[in-house]
C-alpha cells in the first residue's frame, strides 16, 4: 500500500500548493447547469473520503465480503452546501481526512489488502483494488480542479 499512500500524499501536496492560485470566484464558478464548481468537486472528494474511509474500516471489521452501498453523489454535494463554504475550509477538511486515510492504509494488518468487497451489482474486488480506485478517482478530480490533463 506504500505506492497508494505515496500517490495520496503527492495529491495532498499538489492541491495544497496550487489551490491558492485561484480566487474564491474562480473556485465557485459553475461552468454549466448540472456541472459542479471547483469547490463542489473538492466537496465531492470530501464525500468520497468519508465513504471510502468507512469502507476501508468496515472491510476489516465485517465478515467478507463487505457489501459496498452506493451513495447519491449529487445530493451529498447539494446538501453539504460546499458552494457556500470557504475554499480554505474545504481544503483543510479534505487534507486532514486524507491524512487519516493514509495512516489507515499504511497500517493495514497483513493480508488485509486481499479482503473481498462486493458492489451491489455483485462485482467483487479486493480492498487493495478499492484503495487504488479511490486514488485514481482523486487524481482525476484534482487534475480537473487544477485544469490539468487527467493522469
Amino acid at each position: 500500500m506504500q505506492d497508494i499512500s505515496h500517490r495520496l500524499r503527492k495529491l495532498l501536496g499538489l492541491l495544497n500548493s496550487s489551490l491558492s492560485s485561484f480566487s474564491e470566484a474562480e473556485l465557485a464558478y459553475t461552468p454549466a447547469p448540472g456541472q459542479w464548481s471547483k469547490k463542489e468537486i473538492l466537496g465531492h472528494l470530501i464525500d468520497s473520503a468519508a465513504n471510502n474511509h468507512r469502507r476501508f474500516v468496515l472491510s476489516q471489521l465485517e465478515p467478507e465480503p463487505l457489501v459496498i452501498t452506493p451513495y447519491d453523489q449529487d445530493q451529498w454535494v447539494a446538501l453539504s452546501r460546499y458552494q457556500q463554504t470557504p475554499a480554505a475550509e474545504l481544503l483543510q477538511l479534505w487534507t486532514l481526512y486524507n491524512r487519516q486515510i493514509v495512516r489507515l492504509l499504511e497500517n493495514l494488518p497483513p493480508g488485509a489488502t486481499a479482503y473481498r468487497c462486493e458492489f451491489d451489482n455483485g462485482y467483487s474486488v479486493t480492498l487493495r483494488w478499492l484503495a487504488e480506485d479511490y486514488v485514481m478517482h482523486m487524481e482525476h478530480h484534482v487534475h480537473q480542479i487544477l485544469n490539468l490533463a487527467s493522469a
